[in-house]
């Protein structure tokens, strides 16, 4: 059994001897794209919501991908478990955007700063750039960093705007709400706070009920569409070749192989 990435993946599907041994698995990881909320100019949450319907988040990541069920409708993954179905991505509102923008004292762009994408490779970033410019006449570019410095230019000076893969360290909803937008969390790289977010994970971290649990994230997602410090936009899929006859091989999701339970078939 050997994990495999996409891009392997995506010619090994049609090999004759290894097509057959191919698995997908489920991997509980989300893209985004994440601004920083500390600095100008997306301090403003006009700026933010403003990029956030002006991009058609869901046509981009269904252009982008094979599978339907890898476009994201939230920051959090399928596989968590109590996690919600509603789709709480930012709607794609052209007219809004624009309106929002020059609320922020950006008419049609004008005077709006040079922004730049960060990322460690996306492939998205340039489907955004160009909506970004047709939609609000802003003029956005995309740099790439290799991935080993990466981490440490979002520690250490966040751009204005940057792209990530988040991999849950545990399967719970709070690994892709409280620990990457909370504030004061050390992986809030965009620096966001917002005091009603904070309140709405404390309550559902103390909450002894599943529903008020569940009622607490979702006013907590809410809060972060309505704000956009990040905006999903897909799911990961893992991949794997498995030997013919191999029973019982799969990975937990969070990339670890599964030993116990494996065997030969007959």
């Amino acid at each position: 059994y050997a994990p495999i990435g996409s891009f392997d993946a995506s010619w090994i599907a049609y090999d004759a001897g290894l097509g057959p041994r191919l698995r997908e698995v489920e991997s509980l990881s989300t893209d985004y794209y994440g601004f920083d909320a500390s600095s100008p100019p997306f301090d403003d949450v006009r700026v933010r919501q403003a990029f956030a319907a002006a991009v058609d988040w869901r046509r981009i990541a269904t252009l982008a991908i094979d599978d339907p069920e890898g476009v994201a409708t939230s920051m959090v993954p399928p596989g968590i478990p109590g996690r919600s179905e509603r789709d709480v991505v930012p709607l794609y509102e052209p007219d809004r955007a624009r309106s929002l923008l020059a609320e922020a004292g950006f008419p049609g762009g004008a005077g709006f700063p040079e922004v730049t994408i960060l990322s460690g490779g996306s492939p998205y970033d340039q489907a955004v750039i160009l909506e970004l410019k047709r939609e609000l006449g802003v003029t956005v570019r995309s740099e790439t960093m290799d991935f080993g410095a990466y981490f440490a230019r979002l520690d250490r000076e966040p751009p204005q705007m940057w792209f990530l893969s988040w991999v849950a360290d545990y399967p719970g909803r709070n690994d892709f709400l409280g620990v990457l937008l909370g504030t004061g969390s050390v992986n809030n790289y965009g620096r966001w706070s917002s005091p009603a977010f904070d309140a709405e994970i404390e309550a559902a971290g103390a909450a002894t009920d599943p529903a008020a649990a569940a009622a607490a994230y979702d006013r907590a997602e809410d809060i972060v569409q309505r704000d956009a410090p990040v905006i999903p936009v897909t799911y990961g899929t893992g991949w794997a070749l498995a030997r013919d006859g191999l029973l019982g091989a799969g990975q937990n999701g969070l990339g670890s192989l599964r030993m116990a339970g494996l065997a030969w078939a007959d």
